[in-house]
């Protein structure tokens, strides 16, 4: 009867909370939420946002046996954090009213995200939302990148691959002249533009690090070695990517310059990019377990008995 009446529990607050996040969804921030969708069509660098809430979802559901070991109402996280969510979209709907376009887009989410982590943390308190912090947080990738953003990010991954193809090219003993983003090859001038900033491909190898890192670590700074060193792999993928283009077009086929490869080919090298983030990956991986294995940081005691019980040090 206890079990059953634990398991009833459970039911009712997983009804509240789906009911809650549904009403906030559709009631308060259905127009947003519409728009949301309208911008992940739109923009490549945002088509990440359909896999966001599945995946937050599983994710709470392979740990639903921990996350839900201990749950109770919290009413003070719960209301503050709605308090938060529902500031923060009064405030973005009160600029929206004077601005065109979508650029307060990315507060709404933000207020939306933070409504329904309010609502999980009301329904099941602080001991379940600290055991669903990542998937929680997982959440936030929904918020759109805004636009001053994405064009700074544009600009860097840029700068960065058009350095790193410029010094492979030097390596491969290519002749080539730099012009800040445009290089000039033999037979082939080309431009470093922003469709060419691969930054699509770095988004996604971002989140997938990120859940690697969730899935197969255990220490935060390791967790946050890993995705930091995403950074330099990205940068090396795409000036990777440009040096391969132009070398087929120039020595092979100009046809390589219209190619699949050239215009969709990103899933290529993002393959490559998880392969290249695989050493770093083992390397943490085995630094947790000897760790774990030694957790005093020596290889043998201070002080211990031979086996014949003479003290040694």
């Amino acid at each position: 009867m206890l079990v059953l009446d634990k398991g009833n529990n459970l039911l009712r607050r997983h009804l509240y909370f789906l009911l809650s996040a549904l009403a906030s969804s559709f009631f308060l921030f259905w127009g947003p939420l519409r728009s949301l969708v309208r911008f992940a069509f739109m923009h490549d660098y945002d088509s990440h946002i359909f896999l966001i809430v599945p995946i937050s979802a599983y994710l709470i559901y392979r740990k639903r046996h921990e996350i839900f070991a201990n749950v109770r109402w919290d009413f003070v996280p719960g209301v503050s954090l709605f308090l938060a969510g529902g500031i923060l979209g009064l405030l973005a709907a009160m600029n929206a009213r004077f601005n065109t376009g979508e650029e307060y887009l990315w507060l709404r989410v933000l207020a939306l995200v933070l409504l329904w982590i309010s609502a999980f943390a009301f329904c099941y308190g602080s001991p379940a939302s600290r055991a669903a912090r990542f998937p929680l947080l997982f959440l936030l990738l929904l918020i759109p990148i805004p636009d001053f953003l994405v064009g700074r990010a544009i600009s860097w991954l840029q700068e960065g691959s058009a350095f790193v193809a410029f010094w492979l090219f030097k390596t491969l003993h290519v002749p080539v002249m730099r012009e800040g983003l445009v290089f000039h090859v033999p037979s082939l001038d080309l431009e470093v533009a922003k469709e060419c900033s691969g930054i699509r491909s770095s988004v996604i190898l971002l989140i997938t690090t990120l859940l690697v890192a969730e899935f197969v670590l255990r220490s935060g700074w390791r967790k946050s070695v890993l995705v930091l060193s995403v950074i330099p792999i990205v940068i090396l993928k795409n000036g990777l990517r440009i040096v391969t283009i132009s070398l087929l077009t120039v020595y092979v086929s100009r046809s390589f310059l219209h190619s699949w490869l050239h215009q969709s080919g990103g899933i290529v090298f993002y393959v490559l990019g998880l392969l290249v983030l695989l050493p770093m990956l083992n390397l943490l991986k085995r630094s947790e377990m000897r760790e774990a294995a030694d957790p005093v940081g020596v290889g043998v005691p201070a002080v211990g008995r031979t086996s014949e019980g003479e003290s040694r040090v």
